[in-house]
């Protein structure tokens, strides 16, 4: 990678910020979506949530329940018996014991993620990090940094210059599961990823500190 493209992968979130794709919009000109995908993506965005690279990612807005299902069910707090096991893990990926509750949710409980998983039609898939698309997607150090671009567009001027290149990396895979799977996002609404996408990002894109799930603050 020449100096110039380093330059530009470098220039991230302050740390103050989190990667959000959601429908932002309070009527002032300068907020996060607009109306339809594109303009979600490019324009740059205000009144942005502590997230620091981890995997936090908005909804679609009134698809939370039909996309997440399970997930949002794991986030009421009730299902503690989900702590320190991953019995509840019904694929093949490797889901691996999570923090919280609401982190502890496989694949195969997310409608959005099954539905992808679903249209392969080249045989049955185990796992969504199975599916031959994540790796080129989601771990591909190209198509992240290609995707950086983007991120960088819109943010602009929060970009952060001290994240290494694993955490950018990590914080960009999930930003392209997200978009993969839910295509563009709703307004501030919040569902964890799939323990065993979250758990082979981090295999691949190793850090010594990881930051998990965090609702959003009302």
């Amino acid at each position: 990678m020449d100096s110039d493209r380093e330059s530009d992968w470098e220039e991230f979130l302050e740390p103050d910020t989190y990667s959000d794709l959601s429908d932002d919009d309070d009527g002032d000109g300068d907020t996060g979506s607009g109306d339809g995908e594109e303009a979600e993506v490019d324009r740059p965005a205000r009144g942005i949530q502590p997230y620091l690279f981890e995997p936090l990612e908005d909804a679609p807005e009134g698809a939370a329940e039909a996309a997440g299902a399970a997930a949002a069910a794991a986030g009421d707090g009730v299902n503690e018996a989900r702590l320190g096991n991953n019995e509840w893990c019904s694929c093949n990926g490797g889901c691996e014991p999570m923090p919280t509750v609401r982190e502890s949710v496989c694949c195969k409980e997310i409608q959005r993620i099954v539905e992808k998983m679903d249209l392969f039609t080249e045989g049955e898939l185990g796992c969504i990090t199975s599916h031959p698309r994540f790796s080129m997607v989601c771990l591909d150090r190209w198509v992240l940094e290609t995707a950086s671009y983007q991120y960088i567009q819109q943010y602009g001027g929060r970009a952060r210059r001290d994240a290494s290149e694993n955490e950018k990396s990590r914080h960009i895979a999930y930003r392209q599961l997200v978009r993969w799977c839910w295509q563009f996002l709703g307004k501030r609404v919040r569902v964890p990823l799939p323990s065993c996408a979250v758990t082979m990002i981090r295999n691949t894109f190793l850090s010594e500190v990881y930051k998990g799930f965090e609702d959003i603050d009302m």
